[in-house]
Parts: structure tokens; sequence; C-alpha cells
């Protein structure tokens, strides 16, 4: 997916009515750049919701009209093992990720694509799932990690020239939480259906983010990725209570 940024409002508008015709004519679909007007959204939350949702759609039409059998189409013919297939491409998109990045240029880069990867399983969730709560848990991680990898975007068109290398240790706790997520991902036999499977591989993710944020936490003096990593924590720690609850 090409690197996007915020929309006004405006913009937004005219992507929503203007994407139909547009996947019509192409077989893959990108996320186009938009001129940035971030002040202006952030000061109405529901300017941001909109821009969030528009970025959400194109997500799920990206991952749908790309070349060779759609996600959709996959977990159509195997409603069990989808989620586990799109933790794998969350995982390949993650291992291309340059690991030599400063420290808070790696975290941003890693974290992306490990919030598409539950983009994705919440757009599906909210597709075909069936249990109340598990879709509008579904809608709030699409809503709220979507406007997250629109504000990880334009920090990294902001990067900074003179922060420093990342310590050793960083990229092995990094590692270290996604090699325990995928450690305690459950096996394709204990996905009973949508909304179970959902929360089961949902869980494991959530608690790989809150370890990541942990990870750059220990390392980093940058405020904005300080107070962004504790909100991760928060926020996510809210939504595995939520997953607990339900699976229990």
């Amino acid at each position: 997916m090409s690197k996007g940024v915020f929309l006004s409002a405006p913009h937004c508008i005219e992507v929503t009515l203007g994407i139909g015709s547009l996947a019509s004519r192409q077989k893959k679909l990108s996320l186009v750049a938009y001129k940035p007007i971030y002040a202006e959204i952030m000061k109405s939350s529901r300017l941001k919701f909109l821009c969030s949702i528009v970025v959400a759609v194109a997500f799920l039409l990206t991952i749908e009209l790309a070349g060779g059998q759609s996600m959709a189409n996959h977990m159509h013919h195997a409603p069990k093992n989808g989620f586990l297939a799109m933790m794998d491409t969350m995982m390949t998109n993650m291992a291309n990720v340059p690991k030599d990045e400063p420290v808070e240029i790696s975290f941003l880069q890693q974290m992306i694509p490990h919030h598409e990867g539950a983009m994705a399983m919440a757009m599906y969730e909210i597709q075909h799932g069936r249990d109340f709560s598990m879709i509008q848990l579904a809608k709030s991680i699409l809503t709220e990690q979507a406007s997250e990898v629109q504000q990880m975007r334009l920090w990294l068109k902001q990067r900074s020239t003179d922060i420093s290398k990342s310590p050793v240790g960083f990229q092995r706790d990094m590692d270290t939480a996604m090699n325990h997520m995928m450690a305690t991902m459950p096996g394709p036999d204990r996905l009973r259906d949508t909304d179970h499977a959902f929360a089961s591989v949902m869980k494991p993710h959530h608690q790989a983010a809150i370890d990541m944020a942990r990870a750059v936490l220990n390392v980093t003096t940058d405020r904005r990725i300080r107070s962004f990593a504790s909100q991760i924590i928060t926020s996510q720690q809210i939504e595995i209570e939520q997953m607990v609850s339900y699976l229990n």
C-alpha cells in the first residue's frame, strides 16, 4: 500500500463518492496521496472519524482488489483459517521493514503493518460476524487504528535527522513480542466460528502491540512517541478485557 496522509473533509467526501468507479476500472487500488491538512482535521473529532472511515474502506478495497485471490475469497472458502492467514500476511510485511532505523522510526514502521493486520481482521468481522458485542468492538478497532495509522505515517514524513540509532535491546524486545504472539496464537482447530476466531486471534495480536509499546517506552525520550505508546497500552488492554470476557 502506498503512503497516505490526512485528508480534509471535502477530500474525504470526494474519495467516498469516487472510490466505487475507480474500483470498477482497476484490479488494483492503492491509497492516493492527499494534501495534508492535519491541523484542520484535528480540530474536529467528527472530521477525524470521517477520514478514518474513508482510509479503512480504501484499505479493505486494496486487499480485495489486489491481484490474485483476494483475502475475502480466502475467508469465504476457509473461514476458520482466514484470520490466521491475515496474521501470516502481517508477519511478512513486518519482516520486510528495515531494522537499522532509529528507534522511533523503527517502532512506527513496524507498528503500521501490525495495525493494518488488525484493520483487515476487524473489517472481516464487521462484514461476517454475528455477535453484536464483537462487531461493535471490531468497528472501534477499525476506526481507532485507521486513525493511528494516519498519525504514524504523518510522523514518518516529519522524521528528524538528529535522532540516534536503535539500541541493540530494542529490536530484541520487538522480536520477542512478535514471537510470543505467534506462540500463543490458537490453532485452526480451536477457531469455532467467525466471532470466536476474531476474539481468539485478536487477543494475542493486541498483547503484542502492548509489548511493542512497552519496548519503545523503555528506550525513547520522544514525548510524542511516549504518549502514543502509552495510549496503545491503555486502549488495547481494555479491548483485551472485552475479548477475554466474550471468550469466557
